[in-house]
């Protein structure tokens, strides 16, 4: 019965779990920003900035929840 109850609670906190077996891992947390530098195309920074508008998030955070859905 607590197994389930565990289970259940991983299940719905994976992204804080990922983070923790990162930090355990790397000894690194995971929370901290690295700024890098990457080109795209100026059609898709284009549709990037429009995302950002419409949904009110900063184009970091896009960024970053599109590579951790893909990755």
């Amino acid at each position: 019965m607590l197994s389930m109850e565990i289970k259940r609670t991983v299940e719905k906190n994976e992204r804080y779990t990922k983070m923790l077996e990162y930090f355990d891992s790397t000894g690194k947390l995971p929370t901290r920003k690295v700024r890098k530098s990457f080109t795209i195309t100026n059609m898709d920074f284009d549709k990037l900035k429009e995302a950002s508008k419409r949904s009110g998030k900063s184009m970091s955070d896009i960024l970053d929840e599109l590579i951790e859905y893909h990755l």
